[in-house]
């Protein structure tokens, strides 16, 4: 009881902290750009218009969607706290303190307790998962799924075979998640024939056959009417999207491409790379053959079996190769789904040098410096000058002169000194009661400048990085801003 006792207390430890990290100083780190304003965008569109959605955003791949479950809950949250942004934080905190209790979970059952909370403690206190989770996207549960993912994978290499409903979960989880999962079905084959099982082992009754199969459907409902209602568009761009070139690289360019993102996607699990500071290419290239050392050592010090390595190694192959043999560009985050392995690697290597060193407490003392200097790194850092904070006061600031100021309606111009500083402010208008019409002459245009410094001289108020430039006292026809014409396009990225 005891020893249960110490490892609850522990794991209620890490999880508290793993919370502190997430939601310390909320508003100041919350990123809001342009996905964030989307879904913001598209959870109005369900709670205030009304509208019974079947799918979420645009993927990378022109004319495939992601599942509509995330902005549901997003939804959910929303109507629970008033429509208020921040509120989606919510979600993406709840999951990643699920995946905490997850990491714990599984590596224990299959490592041991030492390696569960090893594992757990990694994960919820890295900057890199720590900012990752503070970034509220619908691929954020990615962890989460590939921590089941891998349970369902030990389990049938173990000839524990009655894991179907789990694995269906999973399953039908793909499309609302990450369409990259796909490929790594590939291993549930594998992991069946490494665990010399025969077919009639599996021994699934008609009851969970069909309870499986129901929970497939549920979950992909939405997809399937949508391909119904739409000549299967989905389905035909993803099959177009298999052998149309998106991407001028090949050979040794591609591969290059191919390992370094996948080691900057592993370096960041820990750092924030591309936010921070830029880490070198000889560094990050190498880490993708340092995570397979590092799988083989531990084959080699007799901790992983030899099957346990053939399926780690080929998660790795599928994700490597199937970002060099694509046809589309190379992006970081399809390798997040080897942040677990990664992790696990990390948490059996400690794990042994922990035994080796026991009686010097060396791992112990490690992680316990690591926690004080990431918790005093995380502290001490400097605010986000751009993020949701400063975009709030600044479109209150708009919304208090164009109120005092009698305006009907305005317009908005953004001055951008870098890509992309004007993005993140359109549900913030709506919010705040603001009518937004195009710019033209008979209309006030308010100017968001970002960075302030580029206009130094114009700006009436600072937040920030962010400048708001008001413009002087003018009538507004109210035909102008009810005129069809006037009216803003749709959000880039929102689909009726």
């Amino acid at each position: 009881m005891k020893y249960l006792l110490s490892s609850k207390a522990l794991l209620i430890f890490i999880l508290l902290v793993g919370l502190f990290l997430r939601i310390y100083k909320l508003e100041i780190f919350y990123p809001w750009g342009h996905d964030q304003d989307l879904f913001a965008w598209i959870a109005k569109d369900i709670l205030i218009d009304h509208h019974f959605r079947l799918i979420g955003q645009e993927t990378s791949i022109i004319g495939v969607f992601i599942g509509p479950l995330f902005y549901y809950l997003i939804a959910a949250s929303f109507a629970l706290f008033k429509m208020n942004p921040l509120s989606a934080a919510l979600v993406t905190t709840i999951v990643s303190l699920m995946t905490i209790v997850s990491i714990y979970w599984v590596f224990n059952k299959f490592f041991g307790r030492s390696v569960g909370l090893i594992g757990s403690f990694l994960y919820a206190i890295s900057p890199g998962t720590v900012f990752l989770d503070r970034w509220v996207v619908p691929t954020q549960p990615t962890i989460l799924w590939s921590v089941w993912f891998l349970y369902v994978l030990l389990s049938i290499l173990k000839g524990n075979f009655q894991v179907l409903i789990p694995l269906s979960i999973l399953v039908g989880l793909i499309w609302h998640v990450h369409i990259a999962f796909i490929p790594l079905l590939i291993l549930l084959p594998i992991a069946f024939v490494l665990s010399k099982g025969k077919i009639q082992e599996l021994g699934y009754g008609k009851k969970t056959l069909a309870v499986s199969l129901l929970i497939i459907l549920i979950f992909n409902l939405p997809f399937f009417v949508f391909e119904a209602r739409h000549g299967f568009q989905q389905t035909n761009h993803l099959l177009n999207a298999v052998y149309k070139d998106q991407d001028s690289l090949n050979g040794k360019d591609r591969f290059f491409k191919a390992v370094n993102s996948g080691g900057r996607s592993l370096a960041g699990a820990f750092v924030l790379s591309n936010t921070v500071i830029e880490l070198p290419a000889t560094f990050t290239i190498s880490l993708p053959f340092l995570l397979l050392a590092g799988i083989f050592y531990l084959k080699y010090r007799r901790v992983l079996s030899k099957n346990q390595v053939i399926l780690f190694a080929g998660w790795f192959l599928i994700v490597f190769l199937g970002q060099f043999f694509s046809k589309r560009i190379i992006t970081e985050y399809y390798y997040n789904n080897l942040f677990i392995i990664l992790f696990l690697t990390i948490a059996l290597i400690l794990n042994k040098l922990n035994y080796l060193f026991r009686k010097l407490f060396l791992i112990n003392i490690i992680l316990l410096v690591y926690l004080v200097a990431v918790t005093a790194w995380f502290i001490t850092r400097p605010d986000d000058q751009g993020g949701f904070l400063y975009k709030r006061q600044a479109i209150e600031f708009i919304k208090a002169d164009a109120s005092a100021k009698g305006y009907n309606c305005i317009a908005i111009n953004h001055i951008e000194g870098q890509p992309g500083g004007g993005t993140g402010f359109r549900y913030l208008f709506w919010l705040n009661n603001l009518a937004l019409v195009s710019s033209g002459n008979d209309v006030p245009v308010y100017s968001v400048v970002n960075p302030w410094m580029i206009t130094e001289k114009e700006i009436s108020a600072k937040f920030g990085k962010l400048g708001v430039i008001a413009p002087v006292g003018k009538k507004v026809d109210t035909d102008v801003c009810n005129k069809p014409e006037r009216q803003l396009l749709p959000l880039w990225g929102f689909n009726n």
